[in-house]
């Protein structure tokens, strides 16, 4: 399978530690120093070049990112360089996280491929398909960039080591127009599928995802921020993702085997992964996940931690939220509920596997004295924890390799949804496509005045991306563009009830504090260009407003 490609060309470059048989390869120049005299030749100096490209997608990292939302905490804010200081509003221009997302070496990484590919002599269908792949990958990046720091400097088709070029940030629609032009080019020169030893790359419908998700942040911010119509880009988001839908994917019956380890690649749901593979190419995200005393090993360091509101916002199996529906029970609130509740976090009470084998109950308060006890070491701090990517039978959590999934089927259904909805609501299609995801999570189908309320509607299609995306880190990305991260991150994140005599769903009554929170709305909706770059490139200024 193509991880096993991918690993070797990553190994290789140098991308990755780890002793490998690449002697051959490691008595070679460096790829970026690599002449035409002793490079770039043949196909496979292509292919192992296009491999190290790869490591330029999203990957597990992305579920330790989805602190930056009302959905997790994370446990010590300060860690990461201040990842846990987005939330909060702490960030500024000198935190270290910010180069995580500043990823002009990427840039840099998919252009010199590009460059060096076309001075090559391949079989020209092998050489488009070579480059489409490259350039999915650089607009996907281009766009991840636009989304954090707005207008960017813009380099295309030559790669320049970016402090050294002086370049003044470009408009951030300039950027997305050339990220439109490489998504285009790779839906032109994309195969429908990969099989085989190529399974897991870049293919067809991951390129009209992209291209879907381009037109979805334009229209949402031309719509939500700036208060214009944006009808031809809610069309163009809708058509790109109508595309994926006529290309043979479907939902899994069951939500929660779409993150486990034993599925790698065999899904009919996921578009796009980040590949891993066992003992080779791990991630840490099993460990991260869990609280300790809990898992087969006991070990866990619960460093992120689903929020009181994230909890407390699934539906109830009557399609009612916990404050309205008359089938909640406040002592017993994970039962009757939306069913990717139980598949996506550990919940108190909730029997989870021990060292010992056994089911136990998950009892994170404080008064059970129990190993898995917030606030304190391996506790977390809001008494929720993950299950989603998280395999608590896996006897190395700390070298998990499910698959990271860029793209699934279910995004496809919800931006069809959304889109619609936005330029043409009350379509039926809106309803079709809402209800496949709602039947899986064992919620009623739309109804036909739902439906014809697109106010109403926009909160469904907004609550079911929420939910079905946990840990994802696609929540940080909507509530930017949908602009109402200025009301859901300027409120506490808060964990379970502070009283154990309390009943657990019990919302009225005082609750931990995990995290104060603040979100200025008028300058957190844009990151600050680090300051060490400005200091390197005048050229930059001015920063993005309030920083």
């Amino acid at each position: 399978m193509f991880n096993k490609y991918i690993l070797r060309s990553v190994i290789c470059c140098g991308i990755l530690v780890s002793a490998s048989a690449c002697t051959k390869f490691l008595e070679r120049d460096p790829l970026s120093q690599a002449s035409e005299a002793t490079y770039w030749k043949t196909e496979n100096d292509a292919l192992v070049g296009l491999n190290a490209v790869y490591t330029a997608l999203p990957d597990a990292r992305d579920f330790w990112r989805d602190c930056e939302s009302d959905n997790s905490a994370m446990t010590n804010a300060w860690g990461e360089l201040g990842l846990g200081y987005i939330s909060m509003g702490n960030q500024n221009a000198a935190t270290g996280y910010l180069f995580e997302e500043w990823g002009y070496d990427q840039i840099r990484k998919c252009l010199y491929f590009l460059e060096r590919l076309r001075g090559m002599s391949l079989d020209q269908n092998k050489k488009d398909r070579f480059e489409a792949e490259a350039r999915f990958i650089l607009g996907m990046k281009y766009l991840r960039m636009v989304q954090h720091f707005g207008n960017i400097p813009l380099i295309k088709e030559s790669p320049v080591a970016i402090d050294e070029s002086a370049l003044p940030r470009a408009n951030k629609e300039e950027v997305l127009a050339y990220a439109l032009e490489n998504a285009q080019f790779a839906i032109d020169h994309l195969p429908v599928r990969f099989t085989g030893s190529d399974l897991g790359r870049v293919n067809k419908a991951a390129a009209y995802m992209l291209k879907a998700n381009i037109y979805l942040y334009q229209a949402s911010m031309k719509q939500f921020h700036e208060g214009a119509t944006a009808v031809d880009l809610w069309r163009q988001a809708y058509e790109s993702a109508a595309e994926v839908q006529k290309m043979g994917y479907s939902l899994v019956d069951d939500y929660a085997e779409v993150f486990k380890q034993a599925n790698n690649g065999i899904t009919t749901e996921v578009i796009l992964a980040r590949q891993y593979v066992e003992d080779r190419i791990t991630n840490m995200t099993p460990v991260l996940a869990s609280p300790s005393g809990t898992g087969i090993t006991g070990n866990g360091w619960a460093s992120f931690c689903p929020t009181r509101d994230l909890v407390d916002s699934y539906l109830c199996a009557d399609g009612k939220d916990i404050h309205q529906s008359v089938s909640y029970d406040p002592a017993n609130p994970w039962e009757k509920r939306d069913l990717r509740l139980k598949k996506t976090f550990m919940l108190p009470g909730v029997p989870v596997l021990r060292p010992n084998g056994q089911y136990v109950a998950y009892q994170p308060h404080p008064a059970y004295n129990k190993s898995e006890k917030i606030n304190s070491e391996g506790g977390g701090i809001t008494g929720y924890m993950y299950l989603k990517f998280n395999e608590p039978e896996y006897a190395k959590p700390s070298e998990g390799f499910a698959n990271w999934p860029i793209y699934r089927y279910a995004e496809v259904l919800l931006i069809v949804a959304e889109a619609l909805n936005e330029f043409r609501p009350g379509d039926t299609q809106i309803k079709a496509a809402v209800d496949q995801v709602r039947k899986r999570a064992g919620l009623p189908v739309i109804t036909t005045p739902e439906l014809a309320n697109q106010s109403l509607m926009r909160q469904l299609i907004r609550e079911e991306r929420r939910h079905e995306f946990v840990a994802e880190h696609k929540r940080y990305f909507d509530i930017l563009r949908w602009k109402i991260a200025e009301d859901v991150l300027n409120k506490p994140a808060e964990g379970i009830n502070s009283n154990e005599k309390d009943a657990i769903g019990d919302w009225t009554k005082p609750r931990f504090l995990a995290q104060k929170r603040v979100f200025d709305k008028s300058k957190h909706y844009l990151w600050p260009i680090p300051q060490s770059v400005i200091d390197r490139n005048q050229n930059l200024l001015p920063q993005n407003p309030g920083w």
